[in-house]
């Protein structure tokens, strides 16, 4: 963690899921989940595809655009917003008719138009493309997200998180801003006993299409400038990018050793761990 560039902000803003714990084992018991609506023959192609997004050798990478109503990956610039290239799961260039060029983060319904920003989301667009139905893989996800609090191994405090934020938090307005509803955003934050450091909850903030929306509320609700704001998160597409937009910082969670844009606002760590 870079413990200097957070705390010249006055605001934090923190992602939850894959940021404030450790750990991306709860994305392989999705994947089991989701695999489980499946005849065999299909789960075996199913794991097989996941092994290949995993390694990097399938176009369903993190930073793509699943098409569901046409079951392709598009290639999209999240600043520009443009849409750049189709493949298909073949990961063959498509040429597709009638499709914008430009799709922005409102546009997102994560039904035609899907994000994948993190982990959660190739074994979304491997189920749909499946033929698994958008109201059944959020059965799963919700199944995934209670197995997590309930079984070892799934849900990890990151060591020495709550220490510093003890240390920081009467002296920083700390936030978190997360696609979970309240409940569990609630009951995960309480699990791992830091509850108590956030002044604010942002639940079922429905990001990246409504992130911006959520920053200039902080902005305007704690009378402060973009530049007193960091945000923290493991989607660059639902924390990072639109935090530069509007002109904070970002602290973006990533094994990448590559900034995506050349911006000093923009620090990049592979853990919160204090260790």
């Amino acid at each position: 963690m870079n413990k200097q560039f957070l705390e010249q902000h006055d605001v934090v803003i923190f992602d939850l899921d894959g940021t404030l714990y450790e750990g991306t084992e709860h994305f392989k018991l999705h994947t089991e989940n989701l695999k489980a609506y499946l005849p065999s023959e299909q789960q075996k192609q199913f794991e097989m595809i996941y092994h290949q997004i995993l390694e990097g050798n399938h176009p369903v990478q993190i930073g793509k655009i699943y098409d569901g109503q046409r079951d392709l990956i598009w290639t999209w610039d999240p600043f520009t917003e443009e849409l750049t290239e189709a493949r298909n799961w073949d990961d063959e260039v498509i040429q597709v008719e009638n499709t914008p060029n430009q799709i922005k983060a409102s546009d997102f319904d994560f039904v035609n138009w899907v994000p994948i920003g993190d982990g959660w989301w190739p074994p979304y667009a491997i189920a749909r493309h499946f033929g698994i139905t958008v109201e059944t893989i959020q059965q799963s996800y919700n199944k995934t997200k209670e197995q997590m609090a309930e079984l070892d191994g799934y849900l990890n405090q990151t060591p020495g998180l709550k220490d510093y934020l003890d240390t920081i938090y009467q002296d920083h307005t700390l936030i978190v801003c997360t696609n979970s509803d309240e409940e569990d955003a609630k009951r995960l934050l309480q699990f791992l006993e830091l509850d108590k450091y956030f002044v604010e909850l942002i639940s079922w903030a429905r990001k990246p299409v409504y992130t911006k929306e959520h920053f200039e509320g902080v902005l305007k609700r704690y009378n402060i400038s973009p530049n007193q704001v960091l945000s923290v998160g493991d989607n660059f597409m639902n924390e990072i990018a639109p935090a530069l937009q509007l002109g904070m910082s970002a602290m973006w969670l990533t094994d990448s050793k590559v900034k995506p844009v050349d911006d000093k606002r923009l620090v990049l760590v592979e853990t919160l761990s204090d260790q």
